[in-house]
């Protein structure tokens, strides 16, 4: 007698026969299915299965799987997820590759995996790129908790998904996710997907950078306000590292080194700085040729100055810092008139009351123009005590004008 394997390869074997047609329907698939189901159960009860059984079902199986193709078109018609609708409604066990076959057959868009695999690689590369020139960016000047959090969270969500593609469990566990929701043969355009998702992410936050380095600069003026000058530091080399463009940051941070008395480092970053036009660049970079005797140099930059003052209708307070400056370098080369012209101009700014209010040395013009004045041999009493009462000694560039001043003004009120 025959057993029940026997009877169940039998009944296999014939419908597999029906596949050998040009065409077949859905109910010859499910024939077949479900006679590889009792072939299934058979082999499990069969207690010693001799080896012709076996090479009988390693036979029929392989017709089988060499038939997983037409079968899979066949099914899944005009509805690629159909044979996973089958799984989700006969919950076949794990072992029942038949009702996977669409797993074995080659979809039509699977001989484009090549290149999604290779566009995914290419990806991440650029990825990884930008990530690592973004985060050394925010590294320069110490790390901070802003500049922590917004590359830490880039950088995991970078790796994780990194992860999920290249390495085999990362792989495994994602196209168990992607299987809920996404046929198979799409997992590799899927992969590239999210893969150029998180290019446009970090190019995104790549254009943001210009926007993120204003907020280090603001930090940076907010921390010299309250005179945390090491801070500030920290905030303007961050925002420049950031956005080298930054023409703002670069000024501030020379005024910085300016207080520090590194004149050096103060000139480059005002020389940075005037890339972007700015007057009051203009300014201090000719301060310190002033400082250094280099007079046309000075008066070359002030006059640059002022043309864009009056051009950006800049505020008072740069116009009579350059007003002043062009007088002080004129009164060095000896040209009295022009000099005495500019400073007139700049004091004349310093009698706005609203505009006196922003102007930090208002006095230094004062100092000027009286010394003008007596080369002129011109009385200069009335600028030698306006100099006076409005100067500092802690101006360095005041602190000689004020002692002349005081000798000047005990001179004639004797």
């Amino acid at each position: 007698m025959n057993s029940p394997l026997d009877i169940t390869l039998k009944r296999y074997e014939v419908s597999l026969k029906s596949l050998d047609k040009v065409d077949f329907d859905i109910e010859q698939v499910l024939t077949v299915f479900n006679a590889r189901d009792a072939v299934q159960q058979a082999l499990k009860d069969e207690k010693s299965i001799p080896n012709s059984r076996l090479q009988k079902v390693i036979e029929l199986d392989e017709h089988l799987r060499n038939n997983a193709e037409r079968i899979t078109r066949a099914i899944n018609g005009k509805t690629a997820d159909k044979l996973q609708s089958w799984r989700e409604s006969i919950q076949p066990s794990a072992e029942a590759w038949w009702w996977k076959l669409d797993a074995i057959a080659p979809h039509p868009w699977d001989i484009w995996d090549w290149l999604w695999i290779s566009l995914s690689i290419a990806g991440w590369t650029a990825n990884i790129s930008l990530l690592v020139n973004i985060a050394t960016r925010f590294l320069v000047g110490g790390v901070g908790l802003l500049g922590a959090a917004a590359v830490t969270l880039p950088s995991i969500l970078a790796l994780l998904q990194a992860g999920s593609q290249f390495t085999k469990s990362g792989q495994e566990g994602f196209d168990k996710l992607l299987d809920k929701k996404i046929p198979k043969q799409y997992h590799q355009e899927a992969k590239l997907v999210s893969t150029l998702m998180m290019s446009g992410s970090l190019v995104i936050f790549w254009f943001a950078l210009p926007s993120i380095s204003d907020m280090y600069n603001h930090n940076g003026l907010k921390n010299y306000d309250e005179k945390n000058l090491g801070t500030a530091e920290q905030d303007y080399l961050r925002a420049i590292s950031l956005n080298a463009d930054n023409v703002d940051a670069h000024y501030n941070l020379g005024n910085l080194y300016e207080e520090w008395q590194d004149l050096e480092k103060a000139k480059k970053e005002y020389q940075l700085a005037l890339s972007g036009d700015l007057p009051e660049a203009y300014n201090n970079l000719a301060r310190l040729y002033i400082r250094e005797k280099k007079y046309p140099e000075a008066a070359s930059l002030l006059k640059k100055g002022l043309v864009l003052a009056q051009k950006e209708n800049s505020t008072p307070e740069i116009k009579y810092n350059l007003f002043k400056n062009l007088g002080w370098v004129r009164l060095e080369q000896g040209r009295n008139e022009e000099a005495q012209h500019n400073l007139q101009a700049a004091t004349g700014i310093t009698k706005n009351r609203e505009a006196v209010k922003y102007i930090r040395n208002p006095s230094a013009a004062y100092c000027l123009l009286a010394q003008v004045l007596e080369r002129q041999k011109q009385t200069a009493l009335e600028q030698w005590q306006q100099c006076a009462q409005l100067g500092s000694t802690l101006n360095p560039d005041e602190d000689n004008w004020l002692h002349i001043a005081h000798k000047k003004i005990h001179n004639k009120t004797k």
